[in-house]
Formats: C-alpha cells, structure tokens, sequence
C-alpha cells in the first residue's frame, strides 16, 4: 500500500515537471493572470480607500455645513505644501528629498483622481521628476560619504585654513590632488620656467627668491601660483614662473643679528645658536604640498559653481595671509635692505602679470571675455597704465592690438612681392590648364 503510493507520486512528479508545451503556455498564463488579479485587487482596494468621501468634523458654531474630502485630495494638497516648502530651505539635499516627497503624492492623486481617471500626462512627468531627483539625492549621499572618509590630517588642515570650503568642496578638491614632498634644499620652482600647475603648502616652509633676493615666505596653508585665480581668472595650461621657489632652512630669529644691541646678548645668543644648529639637524625643513594641474582644476571650478565661490574666498584669505607675512619678515629680520627688497616685490608683481598677459594672449579669442575680470585683477594689485604697457611690451605687444584682440604682423617689401610673384604664377599655371582640358575636350 505504501510502496504503490510512493510510487503513484513519483509518477505523479514525472508528469508535472514533463509538461507538453501547450500546458506549460497554459500554466505560465494562468500564473500571470493569478498575478494580474492580485495587482487589480490591490489597486481597488487602495481606490476605495482613497476615494471613499469623508466629513470633517467641525464644530457648528464653526461652521453648520458638512465639509467632505477625500485621502486623494488630501495628497493632492500635501504635494503642493511640499513643493511650496522645499522653496524655503537652503539645503540641497532636503530641498531634493521634500521634491521627491511632493512628487510621490502627486502619483496617487494623480492615478487615483476623485473624477475617476487617471490623469496620465502630470504622472509620467512626476515619475521623471521623482527618478531624477532620487538620483541627486543618491550622488550627494555618496559624496557626503566620501568626504567623511578622509584622514583626520585633510580635515585638521580644512578647519585650520580651508574653513570657507563645504566639506564635500574640500573632498572634491582633494580628489583631484596629488601630494608631493621636498627636502631642505630642493627646488620647486625655477624662475621664468613653464609651470602648469597649483599648490597649496600642507607643512613646512618655502622661500620665494626673485632674482636671488628673498621676497615672500610660503607657510602651511598658502597657495602657490594661483596667477590671479582669486579675481575670478580662469587660466588653463602654463605660466611663466616670476620667480623661483625653493626649500630654505628653518628659520629662527635668534640666529639674526639685527635683533642685539650689544656684545653680551650676542655671546648669549651664539651659545643658543650652537644648541639650535644641532636641532635643526635633526630637524630639517620638509615641506609637504597638493598639486593641481590648473586645466584639470578649472574645468572643475566651471562646472562647480559653489566650489568655485568658495574657492575664491579662500584665495582672496590666502592673500590677506602672505600680506601679513611680509609685515613678519620686516619684524624678524628676515630683510636686509627694506628698499631693495620692495623693489624686487614691485617687480615680481609685473613680471607675474605678464606671465598672466601671455597666457591670455595665445588664445586672443578669450582677451575681450576676460577684460572685466582683468580690470578687477589690476585694481586689487595696482597695476596701474604704466605698468599694463610695460608688462604687454614683455609680451610683444603693444595696447592697441590688445584692444584690438589680434596681433598685427608687419609684412617685410620682399616677402609681398614674392607672395605677388607665386599669385602670379599660379593664375597662369591655372590658365594653361584650362586651355589644355578645352583642347583635350574637344
């Protein structure tokens, strides 16, 4: 009896899993219909529930009529108060949450209308709304993420110097950088070199020589080469370096001999010296720098709007900064001659905007769209008419071809007339031509 039974099921298996093809496609469609069903039940059911009228209970003294309303209406309205609201908040990733909101109430209103029709076209665009919005949300999460999961090191140094940058700004610029090392003695920068790049210094200390003559000092936090990035001009390729930049020895006033008076605080302070000369060997000056290639870093900047205002607040900060350093450096005694040494800064400041000039001017296309953020640029660094004609001179052009847009080539006598010659040439080369094809023609 069992055996025949366990028998009867195995049989029973084999048939069911060896349908014929006919009852397969009859069994598939009976599956799906199953489903299809289990959809319209779900629908009408939320269709009941949505549309069945309700009153509002109001007190008489309120009002004496009924007031009837629908969950359908209901989310009609909450997806205009959503809409209205996200309009009233700063923050980008609420504003796209409260937007997706407003929009997935408007789906059930929409496809459950009181009037009993779905209301196909608002539904289709608030499906698009909703995906490409949802997308947003997931690329500022990711990015807000990332930016959480840098070193304590990157986030110190942003608090530290960088704090006008949103930390997911920080992050995307950060991503973008390359870290570089250099030991006491090497050479970052020569002067009047191509340098297609942006620094900023991450620790240690660098030396800024115009000519050999020491005219600025570069701390942690400063930018190296910025060439005007600060007054909003957006510079690809390279620049001709103003100066060179190199690795220096730690300073320490106590070394200076311009801060003693007399002979007794100079045998104190050479004892001092003796002491310091063995901590800086041991201490030599490392400097740690992120670099930028500057075509990279602009297309950023362009296709960040809010990166690149608050990039060029730092800038201008960074500025301020090196100001001050140049107020330490005459404290300190780190200048020998004030005269000389404000000489070489003036200097330096119209090499550095010819290094900018020349730039512009290999693509004299852009020269009128940047002539507003050039004119700022000169005001913030007192590049007066004088040194503007100074600074075109070093490029080889003069003032009116630079209002112009284009370089104006003299032609010498010799090359006009063998340019007439070879026109001349030509247009009986194409005469002899044409009467050889007339009489091969005909």
């Amino acid at each position: 009896m069992n055996s025949n039974s366990i028998i009867i099921t195995r049989h029973q298996r084999q048939f069911t899993t060896k349908l014929p093809p006919r009852q397969q496609q009859t069994q598939f469609s009976t599956s799906s219909a199953s489903s299809n069903n289990n959809l319209q039940t779900l629908l009408q059911q939320l269709n009941t529930i949505l549309l069945k009228p309700r009153t509002l209970p109001l007190p008489r003294y309120i009002s004496p009529q009924q007031h009837t309303f629908t969950l359908s209406e209901l989310l009609g309205h909450s997806s205009f108060i959503l809409v209205a609201a996200s309009y009233a908040t700063d923050d980008f990733l609420q504003l796209r949450i409260m937007a997706v909101a407003g929009a997935g109430t408007m789906l059930f209103f929409t496809y459950f209308h009181p009037h009993g029709r779905v209301l196909w076209l608002p539904l289709k665009w608030n499906a698009l709304f909703i995906a490409i919005n949802s997308y947003r949300i997931g690329r500022v999460l990711w990015d807000r993420t990332m930016a959480e999961g840098m070193n304590e090191e990157m986030k110190r140094f942003r608090e530290d110097h960088l704090y006008v940058l949103d930390l997911v700004d920080y992050w995307k610029l950060i991503r973008i950088a390359k870290e570089e090392v250099f030991e006491e003695g090497d050479l970052v920068l020569h002067q009047g070199s191509a340098n297609p790049n942006i620094r900023v210094v991450i620790e240690g200390e660098l030396e800024v020589l115009r000519d050999g003559t020491l005219t600025y000092i570069l701390e942690e936090g400063n930018f190296i080469s910025e060439a005007g990035l600060h007054a909003g001009l957006f510079l690809r390729g390279s620049i001709e370096s103003c100066a060179s930049i190199v690795v220096g020895r730690k300073f320490h006033p106590m070394n200076s001999g311009d801060n003693y008076d007399n002979k007794e605080n100079d045998t104190h302070n050479n004892a001092k010296s003796h002491s310091s000369s063995s901590d800086k060997a041991t201490h030599k000056n490392t400097v740690r720098t992120l670099r930028w290639d500057r075509t990279e870093l602009i297309e950023l900047l362009e296709h960040d709007k809010a990166l690149r205002n608050a990039l060029k607040a730092a800038l201008s900060w960074d500025i301020v900064r090196k100001l001050k350093m140049q107020r330490h450096m005459l404290t300190e005694g780190r200048v020998q001659d004030p005269q000389a040494w404000t000489k070489k800064r003036e200097d330096q400041g119209i090499s550095r905007y010819a290094s900018i000039l020349q730039n512009m001017l290999r693509h004299p296309e852009d020269v009128n769209n940047m002539s507003e953020v050039l004119t700022k640029y000169r005001m913030i660094h007192h590049i007066d008419d004088r040194d503007h004609e100074k600074a075109l001179a070093k490029c080889g052009w003069t003032e009116e071809e630079f209002r112009a847009g284009k370089k104006v080539v003299v032609r010498d006598e010799d090359d006009v007339l063998e340019d007439d010659f070879e026109s001349n040439r030509w247009r009986r080369i194409k005469r002899f031509s044409s009467k050889l094809v007339r009489f091969v023609t005909t």
